[in-house]
């Protein structure tokens, strides 16, 4: 048994796919399959079902999961612990993050810390708010980024940054008008293009709304995707109308490719937690970016 094994192994058990653990590692499809079949082989069971689409963990899989995670934070403990004297952090670094933090917070991020420790190497997982904070509960990861919390006593929330939620919509699609602002009846009119559920974005609105005692299933909606890209350019050819993050959608209005407005009445703003698991070790290189991206939001809100 090696780390390139397992290494295999856990990123299969995670991503449910041969060729997507194999992009996520950098590896052809056929050595993920290898490292597999040389870690059954050895350990002398089966891990996962392969007789459907989706590669499904054995019973005996999901129990070495946890060991197989341990195994690869000892050894980044171990590899940092060895470098301390020169500070350098180094190896994987894995984040969990929802859609709006990883397509807009994270990259500024990872290029500050890289910069810093040049010989890191990112696995970023996407997933929308509820999925971050569901693995980071099972501990399959050690630290997430999310859009909303929920009341969770098992985890710990650190706020990074403050957001706002815009309503857009392609010129023209609304009325011209003097402000910036709508009126939340007319909410009701709009056809619209929602996010998947689970999602941060959705459910803040949705909280929104029912502040105002609207019920989010009043809304005509045409479309729901989880992707914010997506969108974008649907709103934009006109097919409905979206809440978005104005974090997402700054190019697109300095280009005027589309209108964006605040609704009046409902509270919009939101904020982005660090979330990990309370009283859980964290492995240096964790424990290494968790400090760096909170002096970042704090050294910027100055």
């Amino acid at each position: 048994m090696d780390f390139r094994q397992i290494e295999a192994f856990v990123s299969v058990y995670r991503l449910r796919n041969f060729s997507r653990a194999g992009k996520a590692l950098f590896l052809t499809q056929p050595t993920i399959s290898s490292h597999i079949n040389e870690l059954e082989t050895e350990l002398g069971v089966k891990l996962f079902d392969r007789s459907s689409r989706e590669v499904m963990p054995t019973e005996t899989g999901d129990i070495f999961y946890q060991y197989a995670v341990n195994l690869l934070e000892t050894r980044d403990c171990a590899i940092s612990s060895l470098n301390q004297h020169n500070r350098q952090i180094e190896g994987r670094l894995e984040i969990a993050a929802s859609t709006i933090p990883c397509q807009y917070l994270l990259p500024k991020i990872m290029m500050g810390f890289q910069k810093i420790n040049p010989n890191i190497k990112f696995l970023i997982h996407q997933g929308d708010t509820n999925q971050v904070i569901r693995k980071i509960r099972e501990k399959k990861y050690q630290v997430g980024i999310v859009g909303t919390r929920t009341d969770e006593d098992k985890l710990d929330y650190e706020l990074l940054t403050k957001d706002r939620l815009v309503l857009i919509a392609a010129r023209g699609c609304i009325e011209p008008t003097d402000s910036s602002c709508i009126a939340v009846e007319s909410l009701l009119k709009k056809q619209f293009i929602l996010r998947e559920r689970g999602s941060g974005t959705r459910e803040e609105f949705e909280t929104a709304l029912k502040k105002k005692g609207i019920d989010p299933d009043m809304l005509k909606v045409v479309a729901e995707m989880n992707n914010t890209e997506a969108i974008k350019h649907a709103v934009s050819e006109g097919l409905g109308v979206a809440v978005v993050s104005s974090l997402s959608v700054g190019n697109e209005l300095k280009s005027e490719a589309f209108q964006a407005f605040s609704i009046d009445g409902l509270e919009l703003e939101r904020s982005f937690y660090l979330v990990t698991y309370r009283n859980r070790p964290l492995s240096p290189n964790v424990a290494a970016f968790r400090e760096f991206i909170l002096n970042y939001y704090s050294d910027n809100a100055c």
